[in-house]
């Protein structure tokens, strides 16, 4: 008889254990090695740092190489990449830097939007690998949702903010305001501040679907969370209109702006930095510009623009200059309120539904105030971000007024949403189509148009039963008549 292979685990004299390596269940650690879990957070934190600081003296080192007709792996460009990748990356996180004594504090949203993405990208991934790990439990339930904010998603969040904030301290430190390529100086306690205050921000955006805030939002009544997401797409819509003005603006001036490339950047090295810079600064021209059809507009030193009136005076030489005003606004300009008051309208009108099954004039009134509320503070928040102090000189400073905005932004909202949301649906009406229902469902909502059908359709039923009872009681009559004859 041939001997027959053992099936068991167990491994024969003579023979090798059998490799479990890729079978499911618990992973092998290797002794020695970094725990799973500490793995995961190191990487969600260091990543970002890691590789904002990469890019920033990469580009550095190309338009440093370009203007001085070097390589990039050649002097200067190496050493005067790597010297100015530092108060480069402290920019890039929003920290206010001073730039040869005189203070800087307008700095670009558009690399800090890439970094705020980057950092939540990651920690959704993190916290998504947490929940993954060997001896975690995690099937989705309330329970588990509630375990991922404490078990994975703060220390996500702790470790992101820790590590930038730490990393923003150290490059605060190692700036030389004396010398070096960019004469820069920082408060380590406010770079510290502002950059770890960006991190957590970022990465608590990231780890909030995955550990389940869309569920606790729906959760919430119907008119706190249409609210929130309806002002949300408000705000959009209003960066969005401020965004094609600026284009607008940006192809009507565009042999002024060709103009500017070419008086400030003749070569093509200073032409990429030139290019560079602008676009970094793309953002904040958007929430300026959305400022100024708002109605507060913005003002460059002593240069104040608005749809009402405007300063003019001396510009600063950069191509996104030009759009500044030259004289008065123009006659048309009272028509760019139209903007905001279309998107009021179309807000008021989406919560028109939500509000209707109230009949008081709060409960009809307050989703479409939750909205204004909510677009109100976004846009503020990037009209404090968007300005700040430019030097010392005549362009200091740049001001997005974020209150005025806040202001503006909340009546342009709230008074003409609440007007179409009290006009397009009467009070008491349901808060969405009713549609038929079968039988052993919900009634219709009382005093819809199906209830006159339903009241017909059970006073036909009635009918029915009355004239089965009256045969079945003359058919009863008639028997008791045959058994009396009988």
């Amino acid at each position: 008889m041939s001997a027959v292979a053992p099936t068991s685990g167990v491994s024969t004299p003579g023979t090798s254990a059998p490799d479990r390596s890729g079978s499911r269940g618990t992973r092998p650690v290797r002794r020695g090695g970094i725990p799973p879990r500490l793995g995961v957070l190191a990487e969600v934190a260091l990543v970002p740092v890691v590789v904002s600081y990469a890019a920033v003296v990469v580009l550095a080192a190309l338009v440093t190489a370009s203007a001085s007709g070097t390589t990039p792996g050649g002097q200067p460009g190496l050493a005067q990449a790597l010297g100015s990748g530092v108060p480069l990356w402290l920019a890039v996180h929003l920290v206010p830097l001073t730039l040869s004594g005189v203070p800087v504090g307008m700095l670009p949203l558009a690399p800090a939007a890439g970094v705020a993405v980057l950092v939540a990208v990651l920690a959704r991934r993190g916290v998504v690998r947490l929940g993954v790990l060997p001896g975690v439990e995690d099937d989705g339930t309330e329970t588990d949702l509630h375990d991922r904010w404490t078990s994975h998603a703060v220390p996500v969040v702790a470790a992101v903010a820790a590590v930038h904030a730490a990393a923003g301290v150290l490059a605060a430190a190692l700036l030389t305001p004396d010398s070096g390529t960019i004469p820069a100086d920082a408060s380590p306690a406010t770079a510290g501040t502002v950059a770890g205050l960006l991190a957590a921000l970022a990465a608590a955006g990231g780890v909030a679907g995955p550990c389940g805030l869309g569920a606790r939002l729906r959760a919430c009544p119907e008119w706190v969370g249409r609210g929130l997401r309806v002002g949300l797409g408000g705000a959009v819509a209003l960066v969005a209109s401020g965004a094609a003005l600026l284009l607008v603006a940006l192809l009507a001036h565009a042999d002024a702006v060709a103009g500017s490339f070419a008086a400030v950047a003749p070569d093509a090295g200073s032409g990429a930095g030139l290019w560079l810079l602008d676009a970094a600064y793309l953002p904040n021209a958007v929430v300026a510009a959305t400022s100024w059809l708002l109605g507060p507009g913005y003002a460059v030193g002593a240069v104040a623009a608005a749809p009402t009136g405007a300063t003019p005076g001396l510009v600063p030489p950069v191509p996104l200059a030009v759009l500044l005003p030259a004289g008065p606004p123009p006659s048309w300009a009272g028509l760019v309120f139209a903007l905001p008051l279309a998107v009021g309208s179309v807000v008021g009108w989406l919560l028109a539904p939500v509000g209707a099954a109230g009949g008081d004039l709060v409960r009809r009134v307050r989703p479409v105030l939750v909205a204004a509320l909510v677009t109100a503070a976004v846009l503020a928040l990037a009209a404090a971000l968007a300005g700040g102090r430019l030097g010392s000189g005549p362009f200091d400073p740049v001001v997005v007024p974020a209150g005025a905005v806040l202001v503006a932004t909340f009546a342009w909202i709230a008074v003409p949403g609440v007007v179409v949301a009290l006009l397009a649906a009467p009070a008491g009406a349901p808060p969405r189509a009713v549609r038929p229902v079968a039988r052993g469902s919900e009634a219709p909502a009382p005093g819809g148009p199906d209830d006159d059908l339903v009241a017909e359709h059970d006073s036909d039923d009635e009918d029915a039963d009355d004239t089965d009872a009256m045969g079945d009681t003359r058919d009863t009559a008639t028997e008791d008549d045959g058994r009396g004859s009988d």
